[in-house]
């Protein structure tokens, strides 16, 4: 499938607050199920999927996600088991802005759901995880279950704001997102391809959790959301095409082979 904006706004009008993700969750469960994709549901609530099977020595990307938003006015929508009235607009540059009048479209961390769902379509072999709570103290992802991650390469996570935007550290403990090394033989590359040039934006989300105890290097890029939190949050679809082409780009340039990992002594160093 094509990553567009029809694919976007659908999963943008899908309502989902803290504590009240299960209609994101059955929207996930429902895409995995018509695609074959393995999936499973935690005690948590938190959905890992899997999309083809790895062999001996083979690692796929892993894309890290939340479900849950800020916006408690959601939870209405949620219990009438309605849409979000989501609605369209031209911006200055003419682009096309999504967005939901007084509420809050959910774009952090919908608008990444929905980037990663696109992008398991285009490959034949990944993993992703939605975590429920995120905006809860990272909650949700305190139940991860590690053992998902042994065949994984890289982490993945689109809960960034903003056009090819990227972070480089974890914002609690300045923790470096990636080795130099995978920098200089992946991401450099991949992003002078696609015009990257902020490097210095903090992360603060699942992901951070899920490098630090797995080893394993991670890759924060922008969805195409702004004013994340706020009752004018909006995404911008032709920026979240832009994130997609990016990490799609990025997947397709990594060793399968191997997982590309850093420790924590070199981190934090």
């Amino acid at each position: 499938m094509d990553f567009d904006k029809d694919f976007l706004k659908t999963v943008l009008s899908v309502p989902s607050a803290s504590h009240r993700e299960e209609r994101i969750r059955d929207f996930i469960l429902e895409f995995a199920r018509t695609r074959a994709i393995a999936a499973k549901v935690d005690l948590a609530g938190n959905v890992y999927l899997t999309k083809g099977t790895t062999g001996t020595g083979e690692y796929v990307p892993c894309f890290v996600n939340h479900m849950d938003t800020v916006h408690r006015p959601q939870r209405e929508y949620v219990f009438w088991n309605e849409r979000l009235p989501v609605k369209e607009r031209r911006n200055a540059e003419g682009k096309t802005e999504l967005y939901v009048d007084g509420l809050g479209i959910g774009g952090d961390d919908k608008a990444g759901v929905a980037l990663a769902l696109a992008i398991m379509d285009e490959l034949p072999k990944c993993k992703a995880v939605f975590f429920v709570l995120e905006e809860i103290s990272m909650a949700g992802s305190n139940d991860m279950d590690y053992s998902f991650l042994d065949d994984v390469s890289l982490l993945v996570t689109m809960d960034c704001w903003g056009r090819l935007r990227t972070a480089s550290e974890w914002s609690q403990n300045n923790a470096k997102m990636f080795s130099q090394e995978f920098h200089d033989t992946v991401l450099e590359k991949v992003y002078e391809r696609h015009g990257v040039e902020v490097f210095d934006h903090p992360a603060n989300t699942d992901a951070c959790k899920l490098m630090m105890d797995s080893d394993l290097c991670c890759c924060v890029i922008g969805n195409g959301g702004y004013n994340p939190h706020g009752q004018d949050e909006y995404v911008c679809v032709e920026d979240a095409q832009a994130g997609y082409n990016l990490i799609l780009d990025l997947c397709r340039s990594i060793d399968g082979r191997r997982a590309y990992r850093f420790a924590k002594e070199e981190r934090c160093d």
